[in-house]
């Protein structure tokens, strides 16, 4: 992990974790070794987010098997760069397919976006692959 990811999850440590079902700015890209680490230990999902036109980087947390995203905010594209699967699922949910469709249809240039399973090597997805 880089220092600034080492900073954040002791600062998460000390304040009893992250919240859920929200989104918190790092302004950093995360790395996959950081968001599985935080998945192994939150048991939740955590995904890397990057909000177009403001050039942010969000991290975004859920729940042991789903996490809510926006696909857009005030006119900004969210940009889903990757996200765990604590379960270790190397497929798309149906929500993960839909998310990515909505965004499309909003206007997001995003055609693409990356699954980490634990214990699993990352896995592409788009909105032709077969979910679960």
């Amino acid at each position: 992990m880089t220092q600034q990811e080492i900073d954040l999850f002791d600062r998460m440590k000390l304040y009893g974790g992250p919240g859920r079902n929200r989104g918190n700015i790092i302004g950093f890209y995360p790395s996959d070794e950081f968001l599985r680490i935080l998945t192994i230990e939150y048991n939740a999902e955590f995904a890397s987010v990057f909000t177009m036109g403001i050039n942010t980087h969000y991290l975004w947390v859920g729940t042991i098997d789903s996490i809510l995203l926006p696909s857009a905010v005030n006119g900004n594209h969210e940009i889903l760069i990757k996200h765990t699967h604590p379960k270790g699922t190397a497929q798309p949910s149906c929500f993960d397919i839909d998310w990515l469709f909505k965004a499309q249809k909003e206007g997001s240039p995003q055609t693409k976006s990356l699954i980490l399973p634990i214990g699993k090597d990352r896995v592409s997805f788009n909105i032709n692959t077969p979910y679960l």
